[in-house]
């Protein structure tokens, strides 16, 4: 066991600032996520249409019971963006209302986790949204993960 905040320091460590991943560098470390996971079948641009809102994720992935994470990538989160939080909330709620077994993954660099967990405003608004079934997944450029599933597990001992 590791504390999350000594894990994510590891997976950032020799990372400056402004060497954020890109998209691309994301999804691409998604799709190793859900290899490695064993999700049985990864789309791209799989497109969910049956709420109000007309949604592609860019990435998604099938479990073994059928359960499906559609992943929304957001390279950097540094500050409060309502915008992007709105959007990402209303995702959340259409997919939770018109897709069963199927959840919402934010897919962000690592660098993102001290403003998650550190800024007041984002903090809040990521818990909220993960109490209500949004997950997220950090990832570095080596392919090393970490996905939370609960806010609160993002500060606690974590198996390695």
């Amino acid at each position: 066991m590791i504390n999350a905040r000594t894990y994510l320091a590891r997976m950032n460590n020799n990372r400056k600032k402004e060497t954020w991943q890109t998209e691309h560098d994301l999804l691409k470390g998604a799709e190793e996520y859900f290899k490695l996971n064993e999700y049985s079948s990864i789309e791209h641009n799989k497109k969910f249409d049956q709420g109000s809102l007309n949604f592609s994720s860019p990435v998604s992935g099938n479990d073994e019971f059928d359960h499906v994470l559609a992943g929304l990538v957001r390279a950097k989160i540094t500050e409060y963006d309502l915008r992007f939080f709105g959007y990402l909330e209303s995702i959340l709620y259409d997919l939770m209302d018109n897709y069963e077994y199927t959840k919402l993954m934010l897919i962000t660099d690592s660098l993102s986790y001290l403003p998650i967990i550190n800024t007041d405003e984002v903090s809040v608004a990521i818990e909220n949204m993960m109490q209500d079934g949004l997950t997220v997944l950090f990832l570095n450029q080596r392919f090393s993960y970490a996905f939370f599933e609960r806010f609160g597990d993002m500060t606690k001992p974590i198996l390695v």
